[in-house]
Parts: C-alpha cells; sequence; structure tokens
C-alpha cells in the first residue's frame, strides 16, 4: 500500500516539475523581487529550500497583510497546479477567516476576479508543510494574481519553493487519478490501524468519542474533568466510541463510574442514565444483544459499575455507550475502563 501511495505522489510530482514554473523568484532566493512586497520580508534562516523564504508577521492588531505576484495564463491552458511550502508561528485565528493564506484569484481581461482558489490556510503552530491544488482554468480568465497573506491575525506565517505550472488536459486526468487513488490508499491504510479505547477519563475532552454530550470540571470522580450527558426531552441522548476487538480476545473486562443529576425516569422501566456496551461484526451488524454494564435514576452519588463478557464469536467491534434512555437530567460518567482478556 505504501509503495502504491508513494508511486501517485511520483506521478504529481513529476508532471508538475517536467513544466515551467510560471512564478517568478517562488523561492525568494532574490530577496522579495518579483512580488509586490510591502509586507513581505525575506527570511535567510527560517527556510525550507534555497537560500531564503517569505516571512509575513504581525505581533499585535488584526490588519490584512499580504503580498502578491500577477502571471500570465497562455492561451490553451487548461489548468494550473499551485503549489508551496507553507509553515505557521502562533497564528491566533479567532475568525473563521484568520489565518495564513496561499490564493490563487483569476482575472479576466478588464482585471476583475472571476474565482478565487484556496491552496492553504494555516492557523496555530505548523511545521513546514507542502500545499498543492491543481485548477481547471475558468473561462474568460487571462491572468492569475497570486496572493500569500496573513489574514487580520497576529502571528507569523512562511512561504517557500511557490510554484504555478500549467497542465494540459491529459496530465489534469492523470494528477486526478492519482489524488482519487493516493485518497484511496490512505484511507484504506488508516482504516487498517487498530482503533483501541482510549480518553475513558475524559481529560482531553470528547476527543474519541461521538454525539451529544459535554465536559464537566467541576463535578468528576478523578482527575481533572468527566464527561456529562444532559437532556430536557423525553428522548435517546448518548456519547458512545467504537474501538477494535484484537484476535485471540475470549472476554471483557468493562468499568467506570457514574452519577446521576435529577435524572426523571421515563415511561419504561430502562428509561433511566445507561452504560452499555454493544458488540458488533464491523460497527453496524450485532453479534449479541447490547449488554448494561450499569444504570443511574434520580440523584446518585458517584457510583462504580464493573462487568465481565465472554466476546461473542465473530465480534470484530465494540462500542461502549453513555446514555440518557428517553428520559430527562443530566448522566455524569468518569475513568470508563476497557480491559481486554486472551484467557
Amino acid at each position: 500500500m505504501k509503495a502504491k501511495f508513494l508511486f501517485f505522489v511520483f506521478l504529481i510530482t513529476s508532471v508538475m516539475f517536467s513544466q515551467k514554473n510560471l512564478i517568478l523568484n517562488g523561492g525568494f532566493d532574490l530577496n522579495t523581487d518579483n512580488w509586490w512586497a510591502d509586507n513581505l520580508k525575506q527570511n535567510t534562516l527560517i527556510k525550507k529550500v534555497g537560500d531564503g523564504s517569505c516571512m509575513i508577521v504581525q505581533y499585535v492588531g488584526k490588519e490584512w497583510k499580504s503580498g502578491d505576484q500577477r502571471i500570465n495564463i497562455s492561451k490553451g491552458t487548461y489548468a494550473i497546479t499551485f503549489s508551496a511550502y507553507v509553515k505557521a508561528d502562533a497564528i491566533q485565528g479567532g475568525e473563521s477567516y484568520g489565518a495564513g493564506i496561499f490564493n490563487a484569484e483569476f482575472l479576466n481581461g478588464a482585471n476583475k476576479q472571476i474565482v478565487s482558489e484556496n491552496i492553504a490556510q494555516v492557523k496555530g503552530t505548523v511545521d513546514w508543510k507542502l500545499y498543492s491544488k491543481t485548477v481547471i482554468v475558468p473561462e474568460g480568465a487571462k491572468t492569475i494574481k497570486v496572493v500569500i497573506g496573513l489574514q487580520n491575525t497576529p502571528g507569523t506565517v512562511f512561504f517557500d519553493d511557490i510554484k504555478a505550472v500549467a497542465v494540459s488536459e491529459e496530465d489534469y486526468i492523470k494528477i486526478m487519478q492519482a489524488e482519487a487513488m493516493a485518497k484511496r490508499a490512505e484511507a484504506i491504510a488508516k482504516e487498517a490501524i487498530p482503533k483501541y479505547f482510549e480518553n475513558g477519563n475524559f481529560e482531553a475532552g470528547l476527543e474519541k468519542w461521538n454525539g451529544s454530550g459535554h465536559v464537566s470540571t467541576t463535578d468528576n470522580k478523578e482527575g481533572n474533568s468527566a464527561a456529562a450527558v444532559t437532556s430536557k426531552m423525553l428522548e435517546w441522548t448518548a456519547i458512545d466510541q467504537i474501538a477494535d476487538v484484537p484476535n485471540g480476545t475470549k472476554s471483557i473486562e468493562v468499568s467506570g463510574w457514574l452519577k446521576a443529576l435529577d435524572i426523571t425516569q421515563g415511561k419504561e422501566s430502562w428509561n433511566n442514565g445507561l452504560f452499555i456496551i454493544e458488540f458488533t461484526k464491523d460497527g453496524k451488524i450485532k453479534t449479541m444483544e447490547g449488554q448494561l454494564i450499569g444504570k443511574v435514576t434520580g440523584n446518585t452519588d458517584w457510583t462504580h459499575f464493573k462487568k465481565n463478557i465472554q466476546i461473542p464469536a465473530a465480534t470484530k467491534k465494540i462500542t461502549i455507550i453513555l446514555a440518557l434512555s428517553d428520559c430527562i437530567g443530566t448522566l455524569l460518567a468518569d475513568d470508563i475502563q476497557v480491559q481486554m482478556l486472551s484467557e
């Protein structure tokens, strides 16, 4: 799988670098020559390739700081592949548009924008990363305004090895096919990585968990936080996490702490705060009915629940569920543990 992925990357790269770069001084080895550069500075210490890079910095405030370069589109050009190495340092972001950006604006003969394509957008602190995007030239486009900037936010962004390469229709099809196959290969490889049960103590918030819940930092059993599931209506409200069952697993021990806050039981006896485990072949097809680990209702103190269950045949995945089953109130949960046993 890795060999196939590398082949796809090589195919895209070979198509790009077999053609002329339309950007002049895209590596900023010649200071900021060829760029409209009021806010651009060359940096010869922090760079990805060559002798320098471009730096845009804003210590305070939320001004728009940028530079650009205009390039002509040759007649008959079908598409253009844009690429650049981008690095971010403490870009605060905030609003959705606050970021370090690399855009390509296609203009008509009257210098009016037809479309703007975002090639890269970075926030926070990110090491050098190659961003690339292939764009079909829109009808009527005559020039391209390549824009690099720091968009209304404090921080620092670096750019290096900026390229714009004309691509034929034939090469465009190859690139799209290669990118699609590379994404598929990456998805398959990611799917093959075992998913272990994690963050049962909710110290990382609700990371790894799905569904409707929030984090309590004022009412928890251990550590600094617990999970909370709240409902004001008689409906199913829950968070859950799916994990793989390793080969050879014979049984599973599941435990955790629950607490009820003003949970009003629903119409049925099982309409309470619930701690459940489900066993499936693939995350959907059950190998047995869900097993109750614990339940709470009304108002309770922190209560510990633990259960050991034999793994049903053909089980490949488990789902840990913390739910309010058609009832009103708040279910708190903490220190959820899952132990796979081979004996």
